[in-house]
Order: structure tokens, then C-alpha cells, then sequence
């Protein structure tokens, strides 16, 4: 008589089994991963579908899990963390990327002032309240162009740049060169 297959072995093919049975993915190891992964869904158009917004989602709650876990301990997973977070509208989600961001800077890698500062504006444009560092921009279907997202003005250039943030006639800047880009994208 043949002796039966250790536990963890069945265990293991079971879930594979499932996994590719219901189409799921294995879940990402690292932040680094996941926000790729949180990327990935964005530029092939995920975010217009049910199914890209549960994988967000998941992905959203996984990064919740390992802040309470302890899981994140690097400048890097702070940062990617940070980083797939600011992508959520949610409020839960950008205040908790705001703290991942901070901790990110505070372990020594800058760009995570800039997470930081990205989701407090998403946060202000949530509530209709002109952004501080101006990191958000809207498009308007009506003229078919970009525009900046009213930006404080109390919030000064110093205040933009300590955040690596670049200086507002540089945001207005970018939303020119957005708009010539689109221009160029039309006539085409």
C-alpha cells in the first residue's frame, strides 16, 4: 500500500489547483511587487472594470494587512506601500499613505515626501478644497484639455520643493506640455 502524500504537499497542490481553476493570483511578496502589480492594472485600463477595482482592492487591503503585521520595516517597503496606496480615492487608504510616506522619508528615502504630499492633495481635492502642493491635475471633457487643480496659494515654492514637488510656474509647465501632447494625440 502506497503511504499518503504529507499534508503540506496536498495542501500546496490544492491551491494551485484553485488558483488556476478561478483564475486568482498569488499574492505579491514584496511592496515593491505589489505596486507594480497596482500599475500594471492602470495603464492596460483596469481602473474601468469590476475586476481590476476587486484586484485593487485586494491589493489596498494586503498593504493594510502588513502595516499591521509589522511586515514593512525598509525605507523601500514603506515607500512602494506608500506608493500603491496613493493610487486609492479612499480616504482610509491615502491617510495611511501619507503615514507609509513619511516613515519612507524618515528611513531615509526622500520620494516618500512626495507620496505624502500626493495623497493630502488627493484628500483636499476629495473634500473640493484647493490641493497644497499641486500634484493633481483634472481633465476637462467639455474643452478637451488639462488643467492644474486649484492649488493654495499660502502653500509657497520652499514648501513644494522640500516635498519634491517642483515649483508651481513648473506644474503649469506640465499641464502646457500635457495639453500639447493631446493636441499632437488629435490631430493625428
Amino acid at each position: 500500500m502506497r503511504a499518503p502524500l504529507p499534508i503540506h504537499f496536498a495542501t500546496t497542490w490544492l491551491c494551485l489547483l484553485t488558483l488556476v481553476g478561478v483564475g486568482c493570483q498569488i499574492p505579491p511578496e514584496t511592496a515593491q511587487e505589489l505596486h507594480a502589480e497596482v500599475l500594471d492594472d492602470f495603464r492596460s485600463g483596469g481602473g474601468m472594470n469590476r475586476e481590476a477595482l476587486a484586484r485593487q482592492a485586494q491589493r489596498y487591503q494586503i498593504v493594510h494587512e502588513w502595516n499591521a503585521d509589522g511586515a514593512l520595516v525598509s525605507a523601500d517597503d514603506f515607500l512602494w506601500a506608500s506608493a500603491a496606496l496613493v493610487t486609492s480615492d479612499s480616504t482610509k487608504d491615502l491617510d495611511l499613505a501619507r503615514e507609509l510616506g513619511l516613515m519612507a522619508a524618515e528611513l531615509g528615502d526622500k520620494r516618500g515626501f512626495t507620496v505624502q504630499a500626493e495623497a493630502a492633495d488627493k484628500l483636499l481635492v476629495a473634500q473640493a478644497r484647493p490641493q497644497r502642493y499641486g500634484t493633481q491635475y483634472i481633465f476637462e471633457p467639455v474643452h478637451q484639455r488639462w488643467k492644474l487643480y486649484p492649488v493654495d496659494t499660502q502653500t509657497s515654492d520652499i514648501e513644494r520643493r522640500s516635498m519634491g514637488i517642483p515649483s508651481l510656474a513648473e506644474l503649469l509647465k506640465n499641464v502646457e506640455d500635457l495639453n500639447k501632447a493631446l493636441q499632437k494625440d488629435q490631430d493625428k
